[in-house]
């Protein structure tokens, strides 16, 4: 059950190289993007080797080291004075979690893997609205409560169950910079892959990948005194 699952991870991860291709529809003469849009695509083979949570519940919001994080996507652009930006980021992201417990005497046993895709967009080095998110991300948790295998009726060996998920899916999500200054503006798309693996007498395995990815920059004028956070907590910015 394990190779075809494997070859699959194979198959993700060996979405290789860095080759990444950026499109302007307009420069200002020194290669400055000096329409109201500009968007970048690359090839992107990211892996979640930097960043791993301390434990099974990590606190996303805080105790991440974002100098760990991979700029996956950067692109600039040219505004006039007062004007605001919608940045849309999409991606693709795999998971993969692995779980595997074994159990025998009636002693319960668990695994637990979480693997997550977290992103954040700067402009000009100040992190843009609504700051980090979770992008994707998978929390999985196997527990077994066995009698183990018996031989002459007496419990030999232990019992084991496994469980493995991998999937590859496309989301996108919008950030928001408002007011900005007339120039150039370098926007900068970081992803931080988390992921956490702990067992008992079993095994866990967690991994994160990230697949084609484009970033779309757009120059708009918000409605003045827009709430941007309906719902949210605290007040909006």
């Amino acid at each position: 059950m394990k190779k075809p699952v494997a070859v699959i991870l194979a198959v993700i991860l060996a979405l290789a190289l860095v080759v990444s291709a950026g499109v302007a529809l307009a420069t200002d003469g020194q290669g400055h993007p000096s329409a109201k849009a500009t968007a970048q695509i690359a090839v992107l083979n990211v892996l979640s080797e930097a960043q791993t949570a301390s434990d099974d519940d990590p606190d996303w919001d805080a105790d991440l080291d974002w100098t760990l994080a991979t700029n996956i996507l950067t692109q600039t652009i040219k505004t006039p004075n007062q004007k605001d930006l919608l940045i849309d980021v999409s991606l693709q992201s795999g998971l993969y979690t692995e779980t595997n417990v074994k159990s025998k005497g009636g002693n319960k046993d668990t695994s637990a893997a979480v693997a997550a895709v977290l992103l954040r967009v700067e402009v000009d080095d100040a992190v843009a609205y609504p700051g980090m998110i979770i992008f994707n991300a998978r929390a999985q948790v196997l527990s077994a409560t066995l009698q183990g295998i018996l031989a002459d009726g007496v419990v030999d060996d232990y019992e084991e169950i496994g469980l493995i998920i991998g999937t590859l899916s496309v989301n996108s999500f919008n950030f928001i910079v408002a007011d900005l200054d007339a120039g150039v503006h370098t926007v900068e798309v970081s992803a931080l892959l988390v992921t956490f693996a702990a067992s008992q007498a079993g095994s866990a395995k967690a991994k994160a990948v990230i697949g084609l990815g484009s970033v779309t920059i757009e120059e708009v004028r918000m409605i003045q005194g827009e709430d941007w956070c309906v719902g949210a907590d605290t007040p909006c910015p």
